[in-house]
């Protein structure tokens, strides 16, 4: 009899460990002040992954009143049990986005430009008027360069509505490139302020050789014909890799004009951006502000209705941090209006300089007598709040 209890005993441990293998293989459940939230998650990859490339991060982000997301990363420790502490930095893996996704493609992380290693990922939805919500996922495996001895199966069968486990690779260039959404203009300096130099027709590309030191943002490229000028971040899209990109000091701008406010309008619509101010006065890191800018019409015909681009770049290096876009409607011939609240969240480099930089009519789909006076620049610091 008690060889028989003994033998049970054995068995029952070896059941228990049987369970709770398993358990520790699915990785690290959301915040616990956060309940798992269907539409609030990383759905793939799952735990213990190995990404490559451009990989596909896809799952939920469709809270009410959301505002925006964004997905970061940061490592954890080989042996799986140590997770860093919140002195360990997030790095972005995808930029923020401010449209709703259920169960399809969150972002798309491009692992080539980051180490090899085990890492910890973290989805982040900021929501008006609230804290924002967390989805935490780790371990997956960034193994861009596999060892010699690894073997790398291609799947026979793909799961439904995923991605391929592995991606067929494909020829990486890391040079710098814009390429235009629209025909741009390539101006002499970074504003509308300076004269141009050339354009860059809609989905054409130029290698980025420079970015301004002034904080605007604006790339300094180089043309087909071999010449040189700047472009806006706004009209552009970017890729490769930023880090090596040198920074370049503008020319001097042009002089400004004997009477900014001509006394009499000339012709047509002729669109100004003015003052602005934002709700709170002091943004804050993670959380909402909004932007308020006049636009008046010194022109002599009444404008049509249409957008205003809002972009934050970070002022020591220039990136890109977050942008929006406000409306309005038409206006007519010495007409002032206040456009806002255009809402928008900044949640990277707190306790730095960033530059917001507010331009009317951006994509110049309004003809107008003027294009020099459509921007208007704002330098400030942005406070911690609640950011780790």
């Amino acid at each position: 009899m008690r060889h028989s209890r003994w033998l049970f005993a054995v068995l029952l441990v070896l059941l228990s460990a049987a369970l709770i293998a398993p358990t520790l293989a699915q990785g690290i459940e959301p915040d616990p002040a956060t309940p798992l939230d269907p539409n609030a998650n990383i759905s793939w990859p799952p735990p213990v992954y190995v990404l490559r490339g451009q990989f596909e991060l896809r799952g939920s982000a469709n809270l009410p009143n959301m505002t925006n997301y964004f997905i970061e990363y940061r490592p954890v420790s080989a042996d799986l049990v140590n997770l860093p502490d919140e002195s360990v930095p997030w790095q972005p893996a995808t930029l923020p986005s401010a449209s709703a996704v259920s169960n399809d493609v969150l972002g798309v992380w491009d692992t080539r430009l980051t180490d090899d290693g085990l890492y910890e990922l973290r989805l982040t939805i900021n929501v008006r008027g609230g804290q924002p919500v967390y989805f935490r996922l780790a371990p997956v495996r960034v193994e861009n360069n596999p060892p010699p001895f690894a073997v790398i199966a291609t799947p026979t069968q793909l799961p439904v509505a995923l991605p391929t486990l592995l991606p067929t690779p494909t020829a990486f260039d890391p040079s710098p490139r814009v390429t235009a959404r629209l025909n741009a203009n390539v101006r002499q300096g970074d504003s509308t302020f300076y004269g141009t130099v050339g354009a860059l027709l809609n989905g054409t590309s130029a290698p980025i050789i420079g970015i301004s030191t002034t904080g605007s943002g604006w790339f300094l490229i180089q043309l087909d014909d071999g010449k040189r000028g700047w472009i806006s971040p706004t009209v552009v899209d970017v890729s490769g890799d930023l880090r090596q990109v040198p920074s370049v000091e503008p020319p001097p701008p042009p002089p400004p004009t004997a009477t900014p406010i001509p006394p009499t309008p000339v012709s047509a619509v002729n669109l100004v951006a003015g003052n602005f101010r934002f709700d709170p006065s002091s943004p804050v890191c993670n959380q909402t502000f909004n932007v308020y800018i006049d636009v008046a019409n010194f022109g002599t015909a009444t404008s049509p209705g249409g957008f205003i681009g809002i972009q934050d770049v970070r002022r020591l290096d220039g990136t890109p941090q977050g942008s929006t876009v406000g409306s309005f409607g038409p206006i007519a011939p010495g007409q002032t209006v206040n456009i806002g609240p255009i809402p928008i969240t900044i949640s990277t480099w707190y306790n730095e300089e960033h530059t917001l930089t507010m331009t009317v009519d951006g994509a110049n789909q309004i003809a107008e007598t003027n294009e020099t006076d459509n921007v208007r620049q704002a330098i400030y610091i942005l406070q911690r709040g609640t950011c780790p």
